[in-house]
Formats: C-alpha cells, structure tokens, sequence
C-alpha cells in the first residue's frame, strides 16, 4: 500500500538504516509535496490571470489613445509625380489641388584649401591656430583649432571634426596635391548662398599652415532650393523640404520637374481603428474561452472571468445598430463589414462617428473596472504564493532537523544491531566449541 513504511531487514544480519529513514522522510514529506502543489496551482492561474490583465489592458489603451474627433478631420495628399516632390499633411491642411514646379534643389558648400602637400605623411612646419568661419544667414559662428609643429593634414582633419559640427573636413586628392577640403554638414543649417564675385561664402577660413596656402577654392557653390506654386513668386528653402508651404502642407524636393498635390479627406484612420478593435475584441473572446471552457479550464465556472466575454458583447449595440458588425452567437466573435462602413463614411459619417464616441465611452469605464479588480487578484494571488512560499520553507527546515537526528537514531541503531550480532555469533561458536570438548556434534 502506498506510503506505508516497512521495516523488512531489522531482525536479520542486514539492516539498511538509510533505506529506513528515507522511507520515513518520504511520509513526512507529504504535507511539503501538497503544498507544493496547491503553489503550482496558483501560479498557474496568477499566468493565466496575467495574460488576460494584459488583454484588457490592451483593449483599454485602444480606446485611451483614441481622438474620435481626429480620425474623422485626416487628410491625405497624393502628387502626380512622386519623382519630383513628396508632400506630408496634417488635419489643418485645406482640401486643395496646386501644381507646383522645383526650380532648384538645395545643394551644400564646399571649398578647398588653395595650397596642398605631395606627400600625407608631409608635416608642418609651424605652429599655430585655424579659424573656421560659418555663415548661417543671420549669424557667423566661428571655431578655432589649433595645430603643431610636425603634425600632418590628417591630424588636422581630425581636430577639425572634432571641434565642431558645422563643417565636416576631409581629404581632397586633386591629383597632383593633396588639400583640406571643408563642406557643410547641413545644407539647411545656412541660407547663405554662394556668391563668388561678390565673396560671399558659408565657409571661410583664416590661420592655415602655410604647406595649405593662404585661403580656399570654392568647387562646389551653396545654393538654396527654390519652388514655384502656381503662377506665385518663387519660394526658397535652405534644405530641400518646405514646411507649412500653405497651412498644414509640407512638400519635400527631389528633382527640378513639375507635380500636382492634390489634397483630400481621408477617414482612413476610422477603418483602421475599427479594425484594431474587432482583432483586440476576438483575441479577449478567445482568451476567456481558454480559461473558462472545459473539465480542465483553470477557472471553469468562475463567473467574474467569463463575465468579460458577456460584459464586451453587451456593448457592441452602437455598431451593430447601424450594421457595421457581425456578430457570431456560436463562437461569441465579430467582424467588420467592410462595405458597409465605406458606405456610410460617403453617405453619413456622423452616424459612425456618434457610434464610435458611445463605444469608446462605455468601453473605457466597463475595461477600466476589470483592469482594476484583476490587478487586485493577481495581488491576492500573490500574497497566496508568498504564505505558502513561508509555509514550504519552514517545514522544508524542520524536515532537514528531524532527517539529521532520525540519520543520528538509525546509525545508533545499525550500529546496536551490528554489535548484537556480532555477540550472537560469538556465542553461537562458543556453544559449538563446547559441544566438541563434550564429545557432541554443532548444536548450533
């Protein structure tokens, strides 16, 4: 029978005191093992309870991230040629189609130093401190590096980019020489533009060493992007983007060409959030089911967690009111019926958007409340596991202590045993030894 101890072997010549009380420790242990598992039950549930917390916190922050008013004022702008311009817009952008026309694209500085070496290992031969001058159109910001005696050009290039940010220095090979050369690293820092005969430049330098000469080439001009909208004046930007060009429209450069922006309402966000909603309302529906149907569903006939899938199917009436959802009353699931929501955002908007502001306002208090009360379960459960956790290591304790002293018994024992039979068998040669001095034969 299971869990009886036995003591086969005590009486005889063999006797197996640590089979003894690991048999004994086995029945004591019993109440640890129990607890043990009521610990994994409860773990069990507190995952499964956690999942779902993080189910309807999902659904939650679906509806708390949502600006009902916002998903129905988008607006969209598609161009007619995306080779020259792209075009982003916000909500206050105007419903609007403008040809606009890139004179220019935006194009960065860059010069030379007018002197070079022959050789990258070539060095100074003095001392002394470069300064870097950068016109930004209303300022002139200016950087000084010094330099020494023996160091090369690219010992220079390297303190330049290191103390500033402005201008970015490198090597120039102009096949005979090698040169510092400079070059902006935003071309929208500045809205300087090049104007070599009348010596206006966005970089300029004093102090090289004389191994580089005594100023800078230009080989590249700085020059703004320029656009024209319509029949207007045209329009400059230091960078190839022009923003709020007209309210809410920002149109971005690519190429010298012509396009159409063509500006338009787009409800696209009101689909997506409907569709948002029925993957985060079936993916709660099926996770309840998990947990509630079956002999083995950990919280089979537990009310409050079945009580989500009903609570959630109570509240669908605003959008199955005006047929934008199906509802399955054999699995408890939704869809979207996609053409009917296109005809109703062509023909009556404010019918989906009444019915989405009473969803997102009965949704979010109805949520609100589960989230809370399986927040405080999970803390209950917890607190469970951390008294049965207390409970399993004091008897964990008190079981070592007696398996020491009930070891320390036994060896007592074994060690009695041993010695008994040990004077069992010295009398057992004493009699057989005084049965042959009498003549007899083994009375043993």
């Amino acid at each position: 029978m299971a869990g009886e101890l036995s003591l086969t072997g005590i009486t005889g010549t063999w006797f197996d005191a640590g089979a003894m009380v690991d048999q004994i420790m086995q029945l004591k242990a019993i109440p640890l093992q129990r607890l043990q598992q009521e610990k994994a039950e409860i773990q069990a549930k507190l995952t499964s309870l956690g999942n779902l917390s993080g189910a309807i916190g999902d659904f939650l922050s679906l509806f708390e991230n949502l600006n009902v008013d916002e998903i129905f004022s988008g607006k969209k702008a598609t161009v007619s040629n995306p080779d020259v311009l792209s075009a982003s817009v916000t909500q206050d952008a105007p419903e609007i189609e403008f040809s606009v026309t890139a004179n220019k694209l935006a194009q960065a500085e860059i010069r030379v130093s007018n002197g070079g070496v022959a050789d990258l290992s070539t060095t100074f031969a003095s001392s002394g401190t470069l300064t870097i001058a950068y016109d930004t159109g209303s300022t002139t910001e200016t950087f000084n590096v010094d330099y020494t005696a023996g160091q090369t050009l690219e010992d220079l290039v390297n303190a330049i980019n290191s103390a500033q940010s402005r201008v970015r220095a490198s090597v120039y090979y102009d096949g005979t020489s090698y040169r510092l050369m400079l070059s902006e690293v935003d071309v929208g820092a500045s809205s300087v533009e090049t104007d070599t005969v009348g010596g206006v430049y966005v970089i300029d330098v004093t102090g090289l060493p004389s191994e580089l000469g005594t100023g800078l080439d230009t080989i590249q001009s700085a020059q703004n992007a320029e656009i024209v909208i319509g029949s207007s004046s045209p329009i400059t930007s230091p960078s190839n983007t022009f923003d709020n060009v007209i309210t809410g429209i920002t149109l971005t450069v690519k190429a010298t060409g012509t396009s159409t922006v063509t500006v338009t309402e787009d409800l696209s966000g009101v689909s997506s959030f409907l569709e948002d909603f029925v993957k985060n309302y079936n993916a709660l529906v099926d996770l309840v089911d998990s947990m509630t149907l079956g002999e083995e569903a950990l919280f089979a006939g537990e009310n409050l967690v079945s009580g989500v899938k009903f609570g959630i199917a109570d509240r669908l009436d605003p959008l199955i009111e005006i047929g934008l959802i199906d509802y399955d009353g054999e699995t408890g699931k939704i869809s979207l019926n996609s053409s009917r929501l296109s005809d109703l955002l062509s023909s009556d908007p404010d019918s989906v958007k009444e019915a989405i502001s009473e969803l997102k306002d009965t949704y979010t208090s109805f949520l609100q409340v589960y989230s809370d009360t399986f927040s405080s379960f999970e803390a209950n459960f917890n607190d469970q596991i951390e008294r049965i956790d207390e409970r399993i290591s004091q008897i964990a304790q008190r079981l070592a202590q007696e398996e020491m002293i009930l070891r320390r018994e036994f060896s007592r024992l074994e060690a009695f045993i041993a010695e008994a039979e040990m004077l069992r068998e010295r009398f057992r040669q004493f009699v057989t030894t005084l049965s042959e001095m009498m003549g007899g034969g083994d009375q043993s």
